[in-house]
């Protein structure tokens, strides 16, 4: 795994929540995966529940519990992820946030 990522990348995911706590478990992890993927799993049954009612199609296919995706779209999934309120753990170069 390449861990070299651009602060401006890092900031890019970051700014796509909030920093306000509001439990102390993650219900989605974003780590970096290779230079141009990032990979989104996720933790909680009610983000899976989430993820499963949003992505899943009418013909029972469905996303696993990770995803590989560039910069653009994990930002776009997180900010909708937030919207409903889940929480994200970002994992960067320094180290774990909880968004």
């Amino acid at each position: 795994m390449n861990n070299d990522i651009s602060r401006t990348t890092e900031a890019l995911l970051a700014g796509s929540g909030s920093c306000t706590p509001q439990s102390s478990e993650p219900d989605l992890r974003v780590d970096h995966w290779r230079s141009d993927q990032w990979k989104i799993t996720v933790l909680s049954p009610r983000a899976r529940q989430w993820v499963h009612n949003e992505f899943c199609c009418a013909l029972g296919q469905c996303l696993g519990d990770d995803m590989l995706v560039d910069i653009l779209s994990a930002n776009r999934f997180l900010k909708e992820a937030h919207s409903q309120g889940l929480r994200t753990e970002f994992v960067g170069r320094g180290g774990k946030d909880l968004f």
